[in-house]
């Protein structure tokens, strides 16, 4: 899994290669996100700081049967604790550098005999990791609350309803930028500038990697509300489950692209450098789902059935502001300041099934299927902020009034798999998996005819090959899989010409993975993953780029994590968990045209914490820190037209303290 972030809004998570950095508001994830099993149209709609959490599955390749559309991926599911009549409560405090402080609270218990509740809260608040020098401005900052609240009722021992409420703010100054690579030449698209270059140069010389030198004073916001009402009933034959859910997000940034100080539209003085590519933008999202679900089992058949329903609506203004300055080679160029508008509607539904055979106790078999449908409309308009013709990032002209499209697709996705339990710990297994992930219309479109113009959906078929297995008297875990993954109709979207293009491709991954666990004595456990992988467009026409046989983008060929946990225990019976992690992560682009600049170079990252346990089990104190190495790296990459390009790099090193009180 490759999780990175452009802005507050825009994760960007890559699961064998496969994921999306579309921005547009009538697109989707290719890698969703469900919490408390319900689907996340927009992936910042996540909360974060979940005190309460209880698991997290990561479930990689199509997951298209029982759990929907835009899985084509993988799905990331979040599962918090639910209410108990048991009383529990805890409360922790966690300092560390950058004035890192976490206060969290959490308790869970009965109201009564039929009913039990829960709520947490959250706060994080962090000074930023970076410097504006220009404005004085600290970047890279948190300031955010996460309030969760559930209720329980069991009136009688069949009925179970679930009713929740989450909140989630979130105020930062925004990322940092750093641009590098003035000396890498462009692989295609305008030729590169050697002057314009030189004064690129010029212009972050002396600036640290975590300093940037614009004229904008940024701002990211992100406030989340959702509700969930879940009622299970237990029918003896069979379980019915209906999930009703709806959430709505507002999301606002202002950011600078080129970190160098250029003309911006501010008072004061010019300052000499390059130029100024200022990008702002506003997100209203809400949707509302329904699912109805009814599961069963007998002896030899486990089996569920169901509808689903979605429809989300996301309103979205982006702006972007170009500024040349008057002393660079292209201060004849047109400044740019156009506001594009996007006004989503998607309507998706969906019946599926799925059912495991238990033919004999060492074999068994799954069968499942989904039908989808989705209908999607949208208006966009492009308006331009000034006299002259349209200019700057992304190049349009000369801007279009509301136009309006709308499309319909559907897919059945099937699974199949067979398992075979060679013995009691030893488990060999073969599945073949689809996935579809829904057509999207573009965002920044240079013409109302491309704005309401769809990109096709995604397919994506895949075949699995695995083991999980347990030896030496359950003291080694050792699963190892092998896939090979098709798709067809990714969808592909980057900067190339001054334009931000989506278009479709094909695409073929295949690779291994291995996942161990080794307790070598009773105190020292050894845990590692390993993952190879060969992925390449297959198919991938853009104009006049042929990028047929271009590695794909953000598909490391070989990653791997080794962590050792060594435990002293004490005679009071505390103990002392001693744990170090180390991650690699090798070579891969960024990009789809496979531009050199694009590439992030091979990086490890080296974790590290000691973790005291009271004996009685009522608190502990943990010292930890993360990249210890300091190690700097980007989490996203944006390519300059004439040369250059954009680092937002991952966080520095952190360091800090954790204590947590058990209420048991």
């Amino acid at each position: 899994m490759n999780l990175t972030t452009f802005n507050i809004a825009e994760p960007q998570i890559f699961l064998r290669g496969i994921g999306t950095t579309n921005d547009s508001a009538a697109s989707d994830p290719a890698v969703a996100i469900f919490v408390d099993e319900v689907y996340l149209g927009r992936p910042g709609g996540a909360s974060t700081d979940l005190y309460d959490l209880e698991r997290i599955e990561v479930l990689r390749g199509p997951q298209g049967t029982l759990y929907g559309k835009n899985v084509a991926g993988g799905a990331i599911n979040i599962f918090s604790k639910k209410p108990q009549q048991e009383f529990e409560a805890r409360a922790g405090v966690t300092a560390g550098n950058y004035d890192l402080l976490k206060v969290n609270a959490y308790v869970n218990g009965p109201l009564s005999d039929t009913i039990a509740g829960k709520i947490t809260i959250s706060t994080h608040d962090r000074d930023g990791y970076a410097d504006n020098v220009t404005t004085g401005q600290e970047l890279e900052d948190m300031d955010a609350i996460n309030v969760r609240s559930q209720l329980l009722f069991t009136p009688s021992d069949r009925v179970e309803v679930l009713l929740g409420v989450d909140y989630n703010d979130i105020d930062s100054n925004g990322e940092s930028r750093f641009i590098t690579d003035y000396d890498t030449p462009a692989l295609s698209g305008l030729a590169s500038i050697p002057a314009f270059l030189e004064i690129g140069k010029a212009s972050v010389a002396g600036l640290d990697e975590r300093e940037s030198s614009h004229g904008v004073v940024q701002h990211a916001e992100k406030e989340i509300l959702g509700f969930l009402g879940r009622v299970d009933v237990d029918m003896d034959w069979g379980v019915l489950t209906s999930i009703t859910a709806y959430r709505e997000s507002e999301t606002s940034w202002l950011q600078s692209l080129t970190p160098v100080q250029g003309q911006p539209p501010i008072a004061g003085d010019r300052v000499a450098g390059l130029s100024e590519v200022i990008d702002g933008a506003n997100e209203d999202a809400d949707q509302f789902s329904q699912e109805f679900r009814l599961s069963g089992e007998s002896d030899s058949i486990k089996w569920v059935a169901g509808l689903y329903y979605i429809k989300e609506n996301v309103e979205r203004d982006e702006t972007f502001v170009t500024w040349w300055d008057p002393i660079t080679p292209l201060a004849g160029l047109s400044p740019g300041d156009v506001t594009y508008f996007q006004d989503a509607t998607t309507e998706s539904y969906a019946v599926f099934g799925q059912a495991t055979w238990n033919a004999t106790d060492a074999q068994a078999f799954t069968l499942g299927a989904r039908y989808t449908e989705d209908d999607k409309e949208i208006k966009a308009s492009a308006v331009n902020n000034l006299d002259s013709p349209i200019g700057g990032i992304p190049l349009v002209a000369p801007g279009y009034d509301t136009a309006k499209g709308q499309e319909s697709w559907d897919d059945t996705t099937l699974r199949g798999s067979v398992e075979w339990t060679v013995a009691d710990d030893q488990l060999l297994y073969v599945t073949y998996s689809e996935g579809f992930k829904s057509g999207i219309f573009p965002s920044q479109a240079k013409t109302g005819d491309a704005a309401t113009t769809p990109i096709d959906p995604e397919q994506a078929t895949n075949i699995e090959i695995g083991a999980k297995t347990q030896w030496w008297d359950n003291r080694l875990r050792f699963n190892i899989a092998y896939f090979d993954l098709d798709y067809d109709d990714l969808q592909v979207f980057f900067l190339a010409n001054n334009v931000l293009n989506s278009a479709n491709a094909n695409a073929e991954v295949s690779g291994i993975e291995l996942d161990f666990a080794l307790a070598l004595t009773e105190n020292l456990l050894v845990t590692g993953s390993y993952a190879n992988m060969d992925g390449e467009y297959t198919e991938y026409q853009l104009e006049d780029d042929d990028f047929s046989g271009n590695e794909l983008s953000r598909a490391p060929e070989e990653t791997w994590t080794l962590s050792g946990t060594y435990t002293i225990g004490f005679d009071s019976g505390a103990a002392l968990d001693l744990v170090t992690t180390v991650s690699h992560t090798g070579d891969y682009f960024m990009e789809a045209s496979n531009d050199l600049r694009s590439v992030q170079e091979s990086f490890e990252v080296w974790d590290a914490s000691a973790n005291y346990t009271a004996a009685d089990g009522s608190w502990t104190l943990s010292v930890w820190g993360k990249n210890l190495d300091d190690e700097l790296y980007s989490s996203h990459k944006i390519l300059g037209t004439f040369g250059g390009v954009t680092n937002l790099w991952a966080p520095p090193r952190t360091y800090g303290m954790s204590f947590n009180y058990y209420w048991l």
